[in-house]
Order: C-alpha cells, then structure tokens, then sequence
C-alpha cells in the first residue's frame, strides 16, 4: 500500500486526508490537536472510507511516497525542514501560501535545494489546472495586449488573493509584471483561523509585457469576487460566488470597425463551471495524474504578493495564512 505523510488536519489537511484514503493510501498524519483526529475519523466514516487507514503520529519517520503540508504559515518552513532531517518522500506538497513572511519564501528553497527535491516539491495553485483557466490562457497567449480585472471583497490578498495573482501569471505565460500602483485597505481583514491572523485587502494595478491586471478587493465590503478578462475580440465574465461564467468571442470574418464594439459576437461557452473538489485533486496529483505549481514558479507569485503589500504601504512578515 501506498503511504503518505500529512501535516496538520485543518479543514484543507482534512480535504487531502479524504483524497489520500479515497485514492489507496495509508496515512500518517501529525496534528498537535488531539481533537482534529476525531473530527477527521468523522470526515472518513460520513465519507464511507476506512478510518484504519489513519495513523496519528507525533511526527515523520522513513519513507513515504508523498509528503502534503497543510499546517497555518506560522509552522509551514520548520515542519518542512524538520520532516526533511527525519524522513523522506517520493515527492512533496506545500498549501498556499507557504509562509507570510518573505523572509521564508527563500528558506523553502534553500532547503528544497539542500536535500536535492526543489524538483519534487509543488505548491497547491489548484486554478492553473481549471478547465476554463486553461481556455483563457490560450486565447490569451494569441494577444498583443489583454486585460484582467477583480472587482469584489474582502477575500484576503494573502490568503485567496494569492490565487487571482498566480491565475494572472499563467495567463501572462509567467512574464513578471510591475505593481504600477497599490492602495491597501483601511481595515484589515479578519481570520477564521484565530485572532492571531489577519489579512489585506485593497486595490493595485500590475502592468506586464502584454497583460494588464486592474484590482478591488476591498476589506470593507462582502462582496464576492467577479473576474473579467478582455482581449482584442473576446470578453470572459467570471463569477466565482455562483460558479458560472460567459466567454463571448467577435465572429472571425466580422469586418466590423471596433467603434461597433459588441457586434458581431457570439457566446462560445456558458454555464456553470465544474471545478473539482480539493480531495478530488490531491488523489489525482498523489497518483501522478496532476501536476500542480513547481516550487520555483510558486515563490514567483509569493514575491509578486509581497510587492503588492509594500507598494501599498505594508511592512513585514505579515499575518496572513
């Protein structure tokens, strides 16, 4: 059977702990909660999975086929390092974002490249794998100049903002952007997770080589995120909250003006977006069926985000998870 070591058992640890069991493996999991054990034999049993196949652990020992951190930042870097001076693993998961203070961003590296495994360790920047994300990135990459733009609330730039900055990236094909101008939020945006967290939200605009990025995501308000993206001829809406999107295109012999703008357009694609559940996932990437975000392109985004905050007049390490 197939094993996999699993750091904490949160709500996303719980997700990967279904995936793993539903997927054949059996799994080691640490959490200094004794609480977080039951509630996920809980999870597996409602699920009609095996609660044998959850092993608690005080920590990591011999080989494992996969390795998945799924614990708050504040533990993320030193269960990394510690778990790689006691164990191994075939290859590694790291939960977004892998830390708040930039300072750290370079430590998982550091260490990656000390136990030769930087090419092995993936960090879980799920949208890149969307089928939609997919779709846009390749009318993206026929433009001359494209534009993205988020209009919502207090989502957290660190903690979900992260994922609209990377989904930026993979339509920009990866091309760093500068952070043309930012404004933070006045309040701050609270955390679930503990009074010990808190998050950013604000307004920026990145500008890349081809892709332009226009942001609200502001603290003060409930709203939930909407997403655009334009090209020279074609309009994508995206609307998270309800899972449903519209891709309109200009029709390819329209010999139309632009001051005509939306005529001759036709919806190519609509409906509801089927996104896969995380467990779903983490059983696809633990089986060799998913690639996820190498750790290099990864850190990528993190240090984007971190640009973002101190254009906007955030010092770190932050409290973001």
């Amino acid at each position: 059977m197939r094993t996999a070591y699993l750091s904490a058992l949160g709500t996303m640890g719980r997700r990967h702990l279904v995936g793993l069991v539903r997927a054949g493996f059996a799994v080691s999991a640490a959490d200094p909660n004794p609480a977080a054990f039951e509630t996920s034999c809980a999870e597996l049993l409602k699920g009609g999975l095996p609660v044998h196949a959850l092993t608690a652990v005080q920590g990591p020992t011999g080989y494992y086929d996969v390795a998945i951190f799924s614990e708050t930042v504040t533990d993320r870097l030193n269960n990394f390092r510690s778990f790689l001076s006691l164990a191994s693993a075939g290859k590694f998961l790291l939960e977004k974002p892998v830390a708040a203070d930039p300072g750290e961003f370079e430590g998982f590296m550091t260490v990656a490249v000390s136990h030769k495994i930087e090419s092995r360790t993936q960090v879980n920047f799920i949208r890149r794998t969307w089928p939609h994300i997919k779709s846009l990135a390749a009318l993206c990459a026929e433009e001359v100049n494209f534009s993205v733009t988020l209009n919502g609330g207090a989502i957290g730039l660190g903690c979900m903002g992260i994922h609209y900055l990377d989904t930026f990236l993979a339509l920009s094909t990866d091309e760093m952007p500068e952070v043309a101008w930012a404004r933070l939020s006045s309040e701050s945006v609270a955390s679930g997770r503990g009074p010990q967290f808190e998050d950013f939200g604000g307004d920026f605009v990145l500008q890349g080589a081809r892709g332009k990025l226009l942001a609200s995501l502001e603290a003060g308000s409930s709203a939930n995120v909407i997403m655009t993206v334009r090209g020279a001829h074609f309009m994508a809406q995206v609307e998270y909250g309800g899972k449903v999107w519209k891709l309109s295109r200009r029709k390819p012999d329209s010999t139309l003006p632009n001051f005509r703008y939306g005529a001759d357009y036709e919806v190519i694609e609509e409906g509801k977006l089927e996104l896969p559940t995380m467990d779903h996932v983490t059983g696809l990437w633990a089986t060799d069926r998913l690639q996820l975000s190498k750790l290099a392109n990864a850190l990528e985004t993190h240090r984007l985000l971190d640009r973002i905050l101190r254009a906007g007049g955030a010092k770190p390490p932050y409290r973001f998870t």
